[in-house]
């Protein structure tokens, strides 16, 4: 059986690195800079969601949802004090900032399943960001804003870590991708590959925890949101992050099924510098 490992005290990095990589999971929990940050989204909500940001379906249509999501995320874009916090976060759990590189702190908005999600707000598909990114030293971050339940959280199939799942990355285009993305194209072109042929939920393990709590994992994890079923609004802050050491040296968990043609670095900056990790390359 797959265990989260729930620590309240940070972590050398090198060592927190190498046990993601095997297919580890691990929650940072009780951290202060954590709960700084988590009052700093919430604030951003409740100013693009209302009083109660858990409830905006109540009274918003589907359309009035998703600009809502993508206002609140372009605000939280602009906020460095965002990036201040998030940066205090990871050095409160010990990670070595000169060496690391990260996308940006991303909200996630998933109203209940109503008929009201829009593209950005409907529930993810099984998949590994790994499939995307080809990068296996990334790691993702995942935390929710106000509390879960097991019908409005982030799921996993740990059991698939290793195993090879049937999925579309060999047609996925990163590219391809981000001119559909400027152009607002009609076409529906996927943000991520996915799972064609995804693992039973009851492989699934339900990610329950508590606002403050910062859930970690390997890329290379195949995940996928929970379709929610309550009656509440799910809100989560989730990012990724790369050690350029890790990657130099070609650390990393394994690849059992990515195809995608290309390695995208360059999504990654540094988080002092903002330099770009590298050029996107042909894999």
């Amino acid at each position: 059986m797959t265990v989260i490992y729930q620590l309240a005290t940070p972590l050398p990095e090198a060592e927190r690195n190498a046990r993601l990589y095997r297919g580890e999971l691990i929650v940072f929990r009780g951290f202060d800079a954590m709960a700084q940050l988590t009052d700093r989204l919430r604030a951003h909500c409740i100013s693009h969601l209302g009083n109660d940001p858990t409830g905006p379906h109540l009274s918003m249509s589907s359309n009035e949802i998703e600009h809502a999501a993508e206002s609140l995320r372009a605000a939280i874009r602009r906020d460095s004090n965002v990036d201040v916090a998030w940066r205090q976060v990871l050095s409160a759990i010990n990670t070595n900032l000169d060496e690391t590189y990260g996308d940006s702190v991303v909200l996630r908005v998933q109203p209940p399943q109503s008929g009201r999600q829009g593209e950005r707000t409907k529930p993810l598909r099984a998949h590994r960001d790994t499939w995307g990114s080809n990068l296996p030293a990334q790691i993702n971050w995942w935390a929710p804003l106000y509390e879960t339940t097991p019908e409005r959280t982030l799921a996993l199939f740990p059991g698939f870590f290793a195993r090879i799942v049937e999925n579309d990355s060999a047609d996925w285009n990163f590219q391809e991708m981000v001119q559909a993305q400027r152009t607002k194209s009609t076409s529906g072109y996927p943000l991520l590959p996915t799972a064609t042929k995804a693992p039973s939920w009851d492989d699934a393990l339900v990610v329950n925890l508590l606002p403050g709590d910062l859930l970690c994992f390997s890329g290379a994890h195949l995940h996928a949101s929970v379709p929610n079923t309550t009656g509440l609004t799910r809100l989560s802050f989730e990012t990724r992050t790369v050690n350029r050491s890790d990657m130099t040296a070609g650390s990393g968990a394994p690849n059992v099924d990515g195809s995608a043609p290309f390695m995208t670095p360059q999504i990654f900056r540094h988080l002092l510098s903002g330099r770009k990790l590298g050029a996107m390359v042909r894999r």
